[in-house]
């Protein structure tokens, strides 16, 4: 079957990493060498289409969020300005850490003065000069030479083994450039010193590779700390904090002054939980439920207060707005602020009086929010509850749970609440993916000892609806009053989207014949219909990529998931800078002085850039995220190459099949080279069938699979099939 452009398209869309090198993409198809010179046309025409981009000789989806990619520069006296690629001088706010020569991405400011340089805002360096380069050290002749983790081909440096300083070949290194290295030399030389002579791209830069000397060995991929600090350098995750920035956390005072108490609401004697896993490395949210005086409930979720401790401009507020939001691994985080801060003063501790901001909201038995209210607070936690131990106390099990009457009670309100909450959000028509995650178990060297799926509690649903609920509830009052504000939003589908998917559903039976359009009701009763079968994965998957991703925005645009009409982030200011940001303007309302207001106003003169900022750097997290998790299965299964496992067809592309495994939440790939015969994909059945009607591979199939490969470096398990299902052998 020949590579389609559609089919290109979609292998971009779902790939984790944005950008993927021809001969990667050829590999994401499961194409031969032979269909090299196919794929280059193919992508040539979606570029000349604008469906794709090409940025220095790897491909992704066009961007669609309004952000352009320019290189960073100081001007006369110093000034920060932006080019783009039409060369393009853009003024722009002073970013703090980014160096001349690098690559970033800018969101345009609109309302500057006729005439004046275009304005924009920095969100992300994506590229460009580098002190250090991490990558894993490797042979080429007599010489060594370093090449990216996760190499996909894009950088390239020499390192004489002299200057290897006792590394191994397959080490993951810290390498520093020697001489008067240029970018050009670093990055985009590998395609063109490996042309056939004769035949080089005369676009292609002809500089050999630039020299490196080994600085720190970090061992093996598969060590955690070799990972860890390769992942964070790939995606420019800031690790260290700046001096200016520990100094202002370390100056404030380890328990509350009467001064930092005073005009807040005194809630301490109210028996507030914080819920949270076990690994939890902060607490910024507490609940507590009581019965209202009309019937109902009173609801109380006090989130941490972090713009007491970081005000707007100040050193820890550059860092964490340069940050965006923590990034949570499975062995450790890079917290967006300082463990001072984000352990201590602003973790919400048990029996520790702390800082809040508390919304009351007054809720009837139906679930509808009857009033709202809110306040600048102090509260004293009752308990750290974990979310198994909270569950059990709310399913009425383990009696011993906690000794404190109260916090039982607590528990048990918040269970009933969740409930009638959940019961409104669905019979209103909100999406609910409840896709399974992995969790990561790790022994004491920070290798994992299993991977299971992560438990989903009545504990979590509630915590998970409390905060639903308070995000509403401010995101409301912040509208009506006109304040301005960073909203979370989620836009409409794509009509083209919404068509793919209502043909997928179709498929299955899953849409009424009423159903004249798809919308977020629709989608979710679909997901409900699917539940148990084996489409479900699918059936989840294809509906959130058809789905736009959700972002963060100045302008309220609703949410299209939630069906909600205005939405944001407010339960994580200790984790999340967006939360941060709308603290603020919950507090200049809260206070209501013309100095809060011109604050307000301000702020609002920057909420475009902000936007994109920590959207952009959201997304960058997730991959980062995501890309550890991968490591861990990869290095889980690397000691189990050449066992057998049970599994099922979970996905079936058109370069084979994924086989998720019945003793670990672990998929890989079954690629169709490893399968006997040629086998192609047919999409209206979604299997993959032998030429010749001579076997079929469905979703959902139970199969037997040994361990054939894992790439801890590029992120691969390969499997191969031992045994097809016997629906499978049936039909050969």
């Amino acid at each position: 079957m020949p590579i389609e452009p559609e089919s290109v398209v979609r292998a971009l869309d779902r790939r984790h990493r944005p950008l993927l090198t021809p001969q990667a993409l050829l590999r994401e198809l499961g194409g031969s060498g032979r269909e090299r010179r196919m794929l280059a046309s193919i992508l040539r025409r979606l570029v000349g289409e604008g469906r794709v981009e090409r940025v220095r000789g790897r491909y992704r989806i066009a961007r669609g969020d309004g952000l352009f990619e320019g290189v960073f520069e100081r001007g006369a006296g110093g000034a920060p300005l932006v080019f783009d690629d039409s060369g393009a001088a853009w003024s722009v706010a002073d970013p703090g850490g980014v160096a001349a020569g690098e690559r970033v991405l800018v969101e345009p400011i609109e309302g500057g003065a006729a005439g004046a340089e275009p304005r924009g805002e920095v969100a992300r360096v994506v590229g460009g000069p580098r002190a250090e380069w991490i990558g894993i050290l490797g042979t080429a002749g007599r010489a060594g030479v370093l090449r990216p983790y996760r190499d996909e081909g894009y950088w390239e440096l020499t390192v004489p083994r002299t200057a290897w300083r006792g590394a191994r070949p397959g080490d993951v290194v810290v390498a520093v450039l020697q001489g008067g290295a240029r970018r050009g030399e670093i990055e985009g030389r590998r395609s063109s010193s490996r042309a056939p002579r004769g035949r080089r791209d005369r676009r292609t830069p002809r500089a050999e590779p630039a020299t490196a000397r080994v600085l720190e060995v970090l061992g093996p991929p598969g060590h955690p700390e070799a990972d860890f600090r390769a992942i964070a350098w790939h995606h420019r995750l800031p690790v260290e904090f700046p001096r200016a920035a520990l100094a202002e956390a370390d100056a404030f005072a380890a328990s509350l002054e009467p001064a930092d108490l005073a005009g807040r609401l005194d809630l301490r004697a109210h028996p507030f939980v914080t819920i949270d896993p076990a690994s939890a490395r902060d607490h910024d949210d507490a609940v507590f439920v009581e019965v209202a005086p009309r019937g109902g409930f009173r609801l109380w979720v006090a989130i941490a207060d972090v713009s007491h401790y970081v005000p707007e401009d100040s050193a820890l507020d550059l860092e964490a707005r340069r940050r965006g939001n923590s990034v949570y691994f499975p062995d450790r985080a890079i917290p967006m602020l300082p463990e001072r801060l984000s352990g201590e003063l602003c973790s919400l501790r048990p029996e520790v009086d702390r800082l809040a901001l508390a919304v009351e909201l007054e809720v009837a038995r139906d679930g509808a929010v009857r009033r709202a209210q809110f306040h600048e607070a102090v509260i004293r936690s009752r308990a750290r509850l974990v979310y198994e131990r909270a569950a059990a106390a709310m399913e009425g099990g383990a009696p011993g749970v906690d000794p404190d009457r109260e916090v039982r009670e607590n528990l048990a309100k918040l269970a009933d609440l969740a409930r009638v909450l959940m019961q409104r959000r669905f019979a209103a028509g909100a999406i609910d993916f409840d896709l399974p995650t992995a969790e990561i178990v790790l022994g004491d060297a920070g290798h994992p000892t299993d991977i299971v799926e992560a438990p989903r509690t009545i504990a979590h649903r509630a915590i998970e609806e409390a905060m639903l609920a308070a995000n509403r509830a401010v995101a409301e009052h912040l509208v009506a009053a006109q304040v301005p504000a960073l909203f979370r939003v989620h836009e409409p589908p794509l009509p083209a989207q919404l068509e793919a998917l209502r043909e997928l559903l179709e498929s299955f039976d899953l849409l009424d014949p009423s159903d004249a359009e798809l919308g977020p009701s629709e989608i979710a009763r679909a997901i409900q219909r699917a539940e148990g079968r084996p489409e479900e994965r699918l059936v989840n998957l294809v509906a959130l990529r058809s789905l736009r991703q959700a972002r963060y925005s100045e302008r309220n645009l609703g949410h299209f998931a939630l069906v909600f009409d205005a939405y944001l982030h407010f339960t994580s200011p200790i984790r999340r800078y967006a939360d941060l940001v709308v603290h603020r303007a919950l507090r200049d309302l809260l206070q209501d002085t013309p100095a809060s207001r011109a604050r307000a106003q301000r702020r609002g003169d920057r909420l475009a850039g902000l936007a994109a900022r920590v959207s952009w750097c959201e997304r960058v997290a997730m991959e980062a995220e995501r890309e550890a998790v991968d490591v861990k299965k990869c290095v889980f299964l690397r000691d189990r190459v050449g066992e057998h496992f049970p599994g099922s067809v979970s996905r079936v592309a058109r370069h084979g099949v994924y086989v998720a495994l019945d003793p670990f939440f672990v998929e890989g790939l079954v690629h169709v080279r490893r399968l006997p015969g040629v086998w192609q994909l047919d999409e209206r059945s979604f299997s993959l069938v032998a030429r010749g009607g001579r076997g079929r591979l469905r979703l959902g199939d139970r199969v037997e699979i040994r361990v054939a490969q894992v790439d801890v470096a590029r992120g691969w398990i390969d499997f191969e099939l031992v045994e097809r299902s016997a629906r499978e052998r049936s039909r050969s």
